[in-house]
């Protein structure tokens, strides 16, 4: 009898017949028996219920302590197993009962700089409460912009606004009333046609305020403010404005968001590269509908590393991600020449979304594809180095003393003894966690001729993991990184298109 059979498509890549180039990706079907396949992973609705996540989190965020003791008992069952302890000696292997010691560093902490004052980021690398009392640094006044609701949200949305007008003025910003529009229903074509009939030139942002939260909805308003009629949109969801108690704390959150959208810059750190920019890359894949591969670029436009200008590329079939983000980095180089008068004399690149298979592609065929963007100006070369920045490892590291375990602080750096024999890379733990067990980033280099010394690489990147501005404290990568993996977000699951140039120079995706 005839057994229906599930059909998986996996692309492997031929061995290359040109050097320095990637070999030809090749599609195969597998064919699995259905009977012999489980499900795996937490469903859609499941990962939307709080309830269940907080109950799945409880298992999965280990304390330091908790780990330690999992791991060491593990290595006790294989050692007490015959058969494992047996298939590891034909293998030549051998566990460690204990952890391995090893001498790590701290970098100083941070100092964070407003439009009139400094503050320092402290030891759990978190400003938050500073950021909503100081003048962010380029504050970008309000002026023009519409609020949209219906009508049963109104006293919602009223309530919103005044807490807008009180939270503004203190981190420096002007906030004039809006242009208010209530919608008799909740269907995408109001909001749809409430936008298209108030879109004038001088209008600065859109802001919706949904009744519910719908993936449709929301992907149809953010295509016509980011393809179709370009203008800065913030879609809020009811549930969030709704809580009295916490109205205050988002409405400033929103506010910065907001300025950010608009071209303005919140805070900053002392680099003292001059001439710097610095690149983030990241690639969004769409496999679960077949659609292209999007990959997102950013990089900085100013010498302090507070203005980005972003471009996306959509790879289609059979093509390489990095023939659309040369387009990016010329575009990129001319838009930080029209800035600052001149060309970047160093170029550090930080590529998210490769794992260790893919490395050598990196090395021998991206770095050389994006070297020969140089050639567009006249007598222009470079220092340029390309970083390769991976979040998901299974590395831990620690902080022991005679009689606690403690996650290692924001700064803590590695960059020996647990290392790859023959590469240049090092793991930073950049952020401060309150649950669980901290996971340090591994940066790789895989292309160096910055001139800079490993400290000076190190410093950088952990001075970038300071910079994105949708959180007022540390992330695990580099802020470009952070803001190409939010773009390529934003345009793989909802756009599906490349946003209006237009946009290019300000955080629209925020």
């Amino acid at each position: 009898m005839a057994n229906p059979l599930l059909a998986n498509c996996i692309n492997k890549r031929r061995p290359s017949t040109k050097p320095g180039q990637p070999g030809e990706q090749v599609e195969h079907i597998v064919c699995l028996v259905p009977e012999l396949c489980f499900m795996t992973g937490l469903t859609e609705t499941a990962r939307a219920d709080f309830k269940i996540m907080k109950d799945v989190a409880n298992h999965t965020r280990l304390s330091p302590r908790e780990r330690i003791k999992a791991l060491e008992k593990f290595v006790q069952n294989v050692e007490s197993t015959p058969e494992a302890k047996e298939e590891l000696e034909k293998w030549g292997l051998k566990l460690e009962k204990h952890m391995i010691d090893i001498s790590s560093r701290v970098l100083p902490i941070e100092k964070i700089n407003f439009r009139n004052t400094s503050v320092t980021a402290g030891k759990e690398a978190d400003w938050g409460r500073d950021m909503t009392k100081e003048n962010v640094i380029t504050p970008v006044n309000i002026s023009n912009w519409l609020l949209i609701f219906t009508k049963r949200d109104a006293q919602k949305a009223y309530d919103f606004y005044t807490a807008m007008d009180k939270v503004c003025p203190p981190m420096g910003i002007s906030i004039d009333e809006p242009k208010v529009i209530e919608l008799i229903d909740d269907r995408t074509d109001s909001y749809l046609r409430a936008i298209r009939e108030n879109m004038q030139s001088t209008l600065q942002l859109v802001v919706t305020i949904f009744p519910t939260q719908r993936d449709d909805r929301y992907s149809a308003v953010k295509k016509l403010c980011c393809i179709d009629s370009p203008v800065p949109s913030q879609v809020i969801n009811l549930k969030t404005i709704s809580n009295q108690q916490k109205l205050r704390s988002v409405s400033q959150k929103i506010a910065l968001q907001i300025n950010c959208k608009l071209g303005g810059e919140l805070w900053a750190l002392d680099i003292p590269l001059k001439n710097l920019m610095v690149i983030g890359i990241d690639v969004y894949h769409d496999t679960a509908q077949g659609r292209n591969s999007i990959g997102a670029f950013v990089a900085s436009s100013n010498y302090m590393c507070t203005r980005w200008y972003s471009r996306v590329t959509i790879q289609m079939k059979g093509q390489e991600i990095v023939d659309g983000l040369k387009t990016c980095l010329v575009a990129a180089l001319r838009k930080f020449h029209d800035m600052n008068g001149a060309l970047p004399d160093k170029i550090v690149v930080y590529r998210d979304g490769v794992g260790d298979g893919q490395m050598a592609t990196v090395s021998d065929y991206e770095v050389p594809q994006l070297l020969s963007c140089f050639d567009n100006f006249s007598d222009y070369h470079p220092k340029f180095a390309m970083v390769v920045v991976q979040k998901r490892i299974n590395t831990r590291m620690f902080v022991q003393d005679d009689h606690t375990t403690e996650n290692a602080p924001p700064g803590s750096i590695i960059d020996h003894t647990i290392t790859r024999m023959g590469w240049y890379d090092f793991f930073l733990v950049s952020q401060h966690v309150r649950q669980g067990t901290v996971t340090p980033t591994h940066y790789n280099v895989v292309y160096d001729t910055s001139g800079l010394k490993p400290d000076h690489m190190q410093r950088l990147s952990y001075k970038l993991t300071h910079l994105y501005y949708n959180w007022p404290g540390t992330v695990r990568v580099p802020a470009p990184c952070q803001y190409a993996h939010k773009l390529a977000f934003l345009v793989g699951q909802s756009l599906h298109k490349s946003p209006s140039l237009e946009l290019s120079d300000r955080l629209f995706f925020l």
